[in-house]
């Protein structure tokens, strides 16, 4: 039967453990280049290493909506500060952004997915005080 046929699919595994991706924590021990130590005191390398999208400086494009003071901000090119307090701000997502530094340092706290037998490793997130290092 079919069904009997799909059920044996959904709940076979087959292979083995190393065939499948996996979570690992690590700790960054060196920046450039990178190497990370994860959990069996294993060192990988940038060789293996795919750093995920908000890993490093980044740009986040977006839409914002904005009530209060700034300072420092640059919109259009032009460096200000700037009282919201009595109107609001409303920034269109093609004119916003936010540059973001999330640059990885030594002793930094990191999930990774392994994949490939553990032959590829992608760098997810920071996970240190707060989840994101920032």
């Amino acid at each position: 039967m079919a069904g009997e046929r799909l059920y044996e699919l959904m709940t076979g595994k087959g292979g083995k453990d190393s065939d499948y991706a996996d979570v690992v924590y690590g700790t960054v021990i060196s920046v450039n280049p990178l190497k990370v130590q994860i959990a069996n005191n294993m060192v990988i390398t940038d060789d293996f290493i795919e750093l995920g999208r908000h890993i490093g400086k980044f740009k986040l494009q977006g839409k914002m909506k904005y009530k209060g003071s700034a300072t420092n901000f640059q919109y259009h090119g032009h460096t200000g500060s700037a009282s919201f307090s009595k109107a609001e701000t409303n920034f269109p997502k093609k004119d916003f952004y936010l540059e973001i530094d999330n640059s990885l340092e030594k002793g930094d706290k990191v999930t990774l997915v392994r994949c490939d037998g553990g032959q590829r490793f992608y760098l997810l997130e920071r996970t240190d005080k707060d989840g994101y290092g920032f």
